[in-house]
């Protein structure tokens, strides 16, 4: 997606992994993985889809955000997968009115991977929608994605340099 849509919000996050890119990639092409590493507060209650993924799979995930009482269902496609550097999934169902995960990898000279999660998003509801995000939901995705970022590291290792 080149220009987002004028309603869209922007979340980019990013972090360093003492593993190659190919196992990095490898990792992420298993959707049953976000069990592993999302925080406590958004379990995974279930995952639905063939691994590892391809262009055009879809996945189904039920997952519980704290402090809600209920589990929502996502269904995501992949609509762009270039290996080992590029996954993208786009929401077919779920909370958002927009939602576009790009999950990118650099290899970097030491033989460590850049991960980099890239959010285009929008919630439902016009105006109300962006209230809402500028108050709770960006904060509570930047939280999101760095405890999965820390999550991911102490799976693969990080290194202090």
């Amino acid at each position: 997606m080149s220009t987002p849509p004028p309603n869209a919000s922007v979340v980019e996050l990013s972090c360093t992994l003492d593993a190659p890119i190919a196992e990095v990639f490898a990792f992420h092409l298993d959707t049953r993985n976000a069990a592993r590493i999302s925080p406590p507060s958004q379990r995974i209650v279930s995952v639905e889809g063939t691994f590892p993924l391809e262009l055009g799979s879809e996945v189904r995930l039920r997952t519980r955000q704290r402090p809600l009482p209920f589990t929502q269902t996502w269904r995501v496609r992949i609509a762009r997968l270039e290996e080992p550097t590029l996954i993208e999934d786009e929401m077919l169902q779920g909370p958002f009115a927009l939602w576009l995960h790009e999950h990118r990898f650099a290899e970097l000279p030491d033989g460590r991977t850049r991960l980099t999660d890239h959010l285009t998003y929008a919630l439902p509801a016009g105006p109300l929608g962006r209230i809402a995000d500028r108050i709770v939901v960006r904060r509570l995705l930047l939280a999101t994605f760095r405890a999965r970022h820390a999550r991911t590291q102490a799976l693969f290792g990080t290194a202090v340099r």
